[in-house]
This record gives structure tokens, C-alpha cells and sequence, in this order.
């Protein structure tokens, strides 16, 4: 089965992960805030909505110790120079004999 993700369903899922997490540490709402150094209306709406910056959103994640999952999300783990990229994207060409 196909299953679509919309970016709405992934807000949500951001939303869901934080508030989450929280509880799961024992933390307050307002303890979490000051410690990601943001405003307790901004974490409610994060809890809520998962609607941020980009920059909140990383303070969050830093807050509550996994900074390093959203690191893997978006940082390659093996760096790729550009000559083993170029060799990857090479196509082999295959001799047609008649």
C-alpha cells in the first residue's frame, strides 16, 4: 500500500516526538523551555502544532539529548568526494555487437 506523508503529518510527528520525550524524561513544560532557552508558549506550540524555526527546533532537540538524531537525519555519516560521486554516477556503456 502506498502511504503519502504530507508536511502538516509530519509537523504533527514532530510535535508528538518533543512532548513525548518530555514526559518520558519527567520534565515540565517550563523546565524544558528554559533549558532549550525558548519561551513556554513556544514549546506549547511546538507540543501542539510542531510549527518552529528551524533554529528552536534544533534548541529542543539539544534540550532533551537527541541532538544527534536529528544530526543523522540531515548530516551523510561518510563524507563522498566528488570524484568517487562522479564515478558513481558514471553509467557503464555496453558494447552492442552485430
Amino acid at each position: 500500500m502506498i502511504q503519502f506523508v504530507t508536511p502538516y503529518d509530519v509537523l504533527l510527528s514532530v510535535a508528538s516526538f518533543v512532548k513525548e520525550t518530555r514526559l518520558q524524561q519527567g520534565l515540565r513544560a517550563e523546565d524544558l523551555a528554559v533549558r532549550a532557552g525558548i519561551g513556554k508558549a513556544t514549546l506549547a506550540r511546538i507540543e501542539k502544532t510542531g510549527i518552529c524555526s528551524t533554529e528552536n527546533l534544533v534548541k529542543v532537540f539539544a534540550a532533551l539529548g537527541k541532538l544527534e538524531l536529528l544530526a543523522s537525519i540531515l548530516i551523510p555519516e561518510e563524507p563522498v568526494s566528488i570524484a568517487e560521486l562522479r564515478k558513481l554516477s558514471r553509467k557503464r556503456r555496453k558494447r552492442v555487437r552485430v
